[in-house]
C-alpha cells in the first residue's frame, strides 16, 4: 500500500471538560512571530518567512501515565509526540500505512503479519523495534478502551528484525481499527503502564517539559522518518477552564489556535477574515438519548420508537451546535457501507406519530426521569429534547449530573429512564461501535438490551470477510437498531478548531489526532 494513499481529516472529538486557569493563560505573553525560520508553505501558499512556534489552547491537559489507560479521553495532540501502527483513511476508514509499511493476512485471516518502517527511531535515538509494538498492544489489550477488540488476540511476537505477527483466536473484521488507535510506545520508559515524566516517542515533536498540570512544550523532533517535517520548531499546548476563555486567547493573539470550543461559540468568528473556522465531518462524537429498556414502559418498543419521532434533530443541530453538526437516525456515518438514504432519514421529527405510537401502547403522560451531564452544552439538549418530549405526551424530570457522577452510571447501566450522552467510536465502524462503546455494546450496555439477535449479527460482522458481508451486516444491524430504538441518535457532533489565518496546513487523522507536520504559520 502506498504512503500517497494517506490524506488528512478532521477530529471526531466532541465537546470535552477543561481543566486549567484560565486567567494564567491570559497573563502569560505569546512568542511573537519572528524569523528565524524560514519554510514554504503548502501548495499555493504565500512564500513569506515561516513562523517558528506554535501557541494551542484546548480543553484537556495530557497525562504521561495515562497513554495507554485512557482511550478517545487522551487528547488529541498526543499524537504529535507518539505514532501509530496504522492510519485509517478519512473517508474510507480502510488502514494505510504508517509505522507498519505492509501488512498480509493467511488464507483464513487468524494471522497478520506486519513489515515495520526501517528508518525510525524513538526522540533519544534508540531506534523502534518489534519489541516496543509488542509491548505497546499487550499492554493495550489490559488498559485501552478498545481493549474488547485486543482481547480477540490470541498471540502477539517479534517475528523478524522489523517484523511483528499478531494471532486471532477468530477472524476479526476490524482489527485495523484498533491499530490505529493505540500508540507505540518506548518499551524501556513505559514502566507499570506509566510513562516517564518526559515522553519518548516516534512522532513529530519531542515532549520537552509538562508544566503545572496545564502546558505542555513540544520541540521540532530533527530526525523524523516523515521528510520535510515537522515545521514548527516549537509548540505550546496550554489547557483553559472555559471556551470564552479559549476564544479570548485567540482574539488577543496570545493563541494560534483552540480546539475544544462548541461550535455554537465560535459564531464570533464568522465573517471575519482573520480566523479560520474548520469542522470535522470524517469523524465526531455521536450525541444520543438512551432508554433503559427495564423501565417501563420503556420495555415496550412502540414507547421507544415515539421518541425517535418526538425529537428535532434539525433544531439540536442549529442551536446546540450552530450547525457544526449532522442529523441522522443512525449512529454511524451515513456513507458506511450497506446503510442507505431511508435508513439515515427514517426517523424525521413527527409530534403527530409519537403520539399516536404512545395512545397505542397506552403509555400518554408517562413520566420519565432524564439524566444528563451538568455542563452547558448538555443543558441545552436537554432542554430541546424535554421540551420535544413533552410536546410529544411525556412528561420529564430532568436530573443535571457532574460528568464524573455521570460516567460510572452510564459505563454500569444503573441509569433509570432517559439518559442523555456522547461517544465516538460509532464514527470509525459499526462493529467497533458496538464492541467497545457502554452504551451500544452487546451484551453489556447502559440500555440493559441482552437480545441473542443482537449477538448474532456482532458475530456476523466479526466474520465478515469482504464489502460484501459487511455491507449485508452494516444494513441488517441498522435496521435492528432503528427498529429496536434503544438508542437514539441526535446529532452528529463535530469538533470545531478556529485558528488565525496565518496559519496553514491544519489536518488530523480519521480518529480525530492533530496531524501538524506539515501545519506552517505566516510570520
Amino acid at each position: 500500500m502506498s504512503e500517497a494513499a494517506r490524506r488528512p481529516g478532521l477530529p471526531r472529538r466532541g465537546f470535552l471538560g477543561m481543566g486549567a486557569a484560565a486567567a494564567a493563560l491570559l497573563a502569560a505573553g505569546c512568542r511573537s512571530a519572528t524569523d528565524d525560520a524560514a519554510g514554504a508553505g503548502p501548495a499555493g501558499a504565500s512564500t513569506s518567512a515561516s513562523a517558528p512556534d506554535l501557541q494551542i489552547v484546548y480543553g484537556a491537559a495530557p497525562d504521561p501515565t495515562q497513554l495507554l489507560h485512557r482511550g478517545p479521553d487522551t487528547p488529541v495532540f498526543v499524537n504529535l509526540v507518539l505514532d501509530r501502527l496504522v492510519d485509517l483513511d478519512p473517508q474510507t476508514l480502510q488502514p494505510v500505512p504508517w509505522l507498519a509499511t505492509s501488512w498480509e493476512w493467511n488464507a483464513d485471516r487468524t494471522k497478520l503479519v506486519l513489515k515495520l518502517r526501517e528508518d525510525v527511531a524513538f526522540h533519544d535515538g534508540r531506534p523502534l523495534s518489534p519489541d516496543d509494538v509488542v509491548f505497546s498492544l499487550t499492554g493495550a489489550t489490559k488498559t485501552s478502551q478498545v481493549k474488547p477488540l485486543l482481547e480477540r488476540l490470541a498471540d502477539i511476537k517479534a517475528s523478524a528484525a522489523h517484523e511483528v505477527t499478531l494471532t486471532l483466536a477468530k477472524p476479526t473484521s476490524n482489527l485495523f481499527d484498533a491499530l490505529a488507535f493505540n500508540p507505540v510506545v518506548d518499551a524501556r520508559s513505559y514502566v507499570d503502564g506509566k510513562a516517564a515524566d518526559k515522553v519518548n516517542g516516534t512522532g513529530p515533536f519531542t515532549w520537552q517539559a509538562f508544566k503545572g498540570g496545564n502546558q505542555l512544550d513540544l520541540a521540532r523532533h530533527p530526525h523524523y522518518w516523515q521528510s520535510g517535517q515537522p515545521r514548527f520548531e516549537r509548540i505550546t499546548v496550554r489547557s483553559v477552564t472555559s471556551s470564552q476563555a479559549a476564544l479570548s486567547a485567540l482574539q488577543s493573539g496570545q493563541s494560534h489556535l483552540i480546539g475544544a470550543v462548541p461550535g455554537r461559540d465560535l459564531k464570533v468568528l464568522a465573517g471575519n477574515a482573520a480566523y479560520t473556522v474548520q469542522s470535522a465531518k470524517s469523524s465526531y462524537q455521536q450525541a444520543f438519548l438512551g432508554a433503559n429498556t427495564a423501565t417501563k414502559p420503556l420495555d415496550d418498543r412502540r414507547v421507544r420508537q415515539a421518541l425517535q419521532y418526538a425529537v428535532d434533530r434539525e433544531r439540536i443541530v442549529a442551536q446546540v451546535y450552530g450547525g457544526h453538526a449532522e442529523a441522522s437516525s443512525l449512529p454511524w456515518p451515513s456513507h458506511t457501507l450497506g446503510v442507505t438514504p431511508d435508513q439515515v432519514n427514517r426517523y424525521s421529527h413527527d409530534p403527530d406519530k409519537a403520539r399516536g405510537l404512545l395512545r397505542e401502547a397506552g403509555a400518554e403522560g408517562t413520566r420519565l426521569p432524564l439524566t444528563a451531564a451538568n455542563s452547558p452544552v448538555f443543558a441545552s439538549l436537554v432542554e430541546l429534547v424535554k421540551y420535544d418530549l413533552e410536546q410529544a405526551g411525556f412528561g420529564v424530570d430532568v436530573q443535571l449530573l457532574d460528568n464524573a457522577a455521570l460516567q460510572p452510571k452510564i459505563q454500569q447501566g444503573t441509569l433509570e429512564g432517559l439518559f442523555i450522552a456522547n461517544h465516538g467510536m460509532v464514527s470509525v465502524s459499526p462493529l467497533s461501535g458496538i464492541t467497545v462503546s457502554g452504551p451500544l455494546q452487546v451484551g453489556r450496555n447502559t440500555s440493559h438490551v441482552t437480545d441473542p439477535a443482537y449477538a448474532d449479527l456482532q458475530a456476523r460482522a466479526f466474520a465478515a470477510a469482504d464489502d460484501t458481508a459487511k455491507a449485508d451486516v452494516n444494513h441488517a444491524l441498522s435496521e435492528y437498531l432503528l427498529t429496536e430504538s434503544f438508542h437514539i441518535t441526535l446529532a452528529h457532533a463535530w469538533e470545531t478548531y478556529a485558528f488565525a489565518s496565518s496559519v496553514h496546513g491544519v489536518a488530523t487523522s480519521a480518529l480525530g489526532y492533530l496531524r501538524l507536520g506539515d501545519t506552517g504559520r505566516t510570520a
